[in-house]
């Protein structure tokens, strides 16, 4: 492999991609410009060969890969040679390779499947590139990898007890309300009952928070796996879903606002069905949104979670949602379960006024919690964990035993 820490002259295009590709990574994203042009010209492109073979074993960490042109399946395999994970990446995506750490116990593997020219950063590259970033990012190529060793183990689970997962959607009719917060706890609550079993869905748009509420790098997306050829479409797909500790499998459906016209009806409900025939449960975040892709996923779920603060203005929204998913989308009310979530201190409307106002009863109310969530996404943790006692806590719980009792799940 060259060694990255040359500084030979690049013609500004060769630059300029390079740039892009680091600019599309979850990891060196938000460095600055000078920063990010420092790598790329350290970046050194080796040339892959159909059916040939590049392996790295422990010492990978040492050493940042992306795929920028071609196709290329990257495998992972234990000590033994089994298999753990295979995916083909797009162009442009991060490889993810063994941490020092792990030693001689992971071996990655890229195979060529077309001409495909890969672009390296050794450690020296990394480290003259960075300067004080450094330590940023390697938290979170560390991160990748405890994620990818997630997943190889979420899948040995999964296909140990495959079944047709029951989906519930998490809704709200006013930005604010707090509704993504509760879909992640209440989804992390329901994976600590059944870990690597559970999958929430980010179809919040177009900025979806599920990865960042949980602490985790996402690395691909649903709107990503559709690029792939269809007989690619499942790998791919579940090689997007980024796996938190306590088992919790986040798979979002886009990463950049301009793919949101990829998520269409028939692509979501392609994905829903990888993700059913996958998971004990699936869970959705549909934010605000009432897009093509929201809609089917109203339309597949078993439980539609609407999210109210008690606010004027939200009572308004949520009662044209109601009318909505009543009248035009035929959704019965015993499918659906109000949350009333008090942002606010003091809101002006009780729980009576508000089960007044929308004409259908209250499931489940979280009371004021302060800044607790905020300050959990802050440390980088689920206010779940970071904090049980607290009211988002206590509710996210409450709302798990919900859906375990309406759902008539074991346990």
């Amino acid at each position: 492999m060259a060694a990255s820490g040359s500084h030979a002259s690049e013609p500004p295009s060769v630059l300029q991609l390079r740039v892009r590709i680091l600019e599309m990574s979850s990891v060196f994203a938000e460095l600055p410009d000078g920063v990010l042009r420092a790598l790329a010209r350290r970046m050194q492109p080796v040339q892959l060969a159909p059916s040939d073979t590049l392996r790295l074993g422990g010492r990978g960490g040492d050493v940042v890969i992306f795929l920028a042109t071609g196709v290329a399946e990257q495998s992972i395999t234990d000590a033994a040679g089994k298999l753990l994970l295979t995916r083909r990446p797009a162009p442009g995506d991060l490889l993810i390779l063994p941490v020092p750490r792990t030693g001689d116990r992971y071996v990655t593997s890229i195979r060529g499947l077309s001409p495909s020219t890969l672009l390296t950063l050794d450690r020296d590259g990394l480290l003259e590139g960075l300067g004080p970033d450094v330590e940023k990012v390697a938290i979170a190529l560390d991160k990748l990898w405890e994620q990818q060793m997630a997943a190889a183990a979420a899948t040995e689970a999964q296909a140990a007890a495959r079944s047709s997962a029951p989906i519930v959607a998490f809704f709200s009719a006013k930005g604010g309300s707090g509704v993504s917060t509760l879909a992640v706890n209440t989804a992390a609550a329901l994976a600590s009952k059944y870990p690597k079993q559970v999958l929430l869905i980010d179809l919040s748009a177009p900025f979806g928070h599920a990865a960042l509420f949980a602490d985790l790098v996402a690395t691909g997306s649903i709107a990503g796996a559709s690029k792939a050829a269809p007989a690619d479409f499942e790998k791919n797909l579940r090689g997007a879903i980024v796996y938190h500790k306590i088992g919790l499998g986040v798979l979002p459906g886009t990463l950049r606002p301009e793919q949101g016209d990829l998520m269409n009806a028939e692509l979501t409900g392609r994905a829903l069905d990888v993700a059913a025939g996958w998971h004990r449960l699936v869970l959705a975040d549909l934010g605000t949104s009432l897009a093509e892709a929201a809609l089917v996923v109203i339309e597949r779920a078993e439980r539609l979670i609407v999210v109210v603060p008690p606010e004027m203005a939200a009572m308004a929204d949520a009662r044209r949602a109601l009318a909505i998913f009543r009248d035009i989308m035929n959704v019965p009310d015993t499918r659906l379960e109000l949350v009333l979530n008090n942002r606010v201190p003091g809101a002006p409307l009780n729980r009576s006024g508000v089960e007044t106002t929308l004409g259908h009863k209250i499931s489940l109310m979280v009371n004021y919690d302060d800044s607790r969530p905020e300050d959990a996404a802050l440390a980088g943790g689920l206010v779940l964990q970071r904090d049980p006692s607290s009211q988002v806590s206590r509710g996210s719980n409450e709302l798990a035993r919900l859906i375990f009792g309406k759902l008539k799940l074991d346990g």
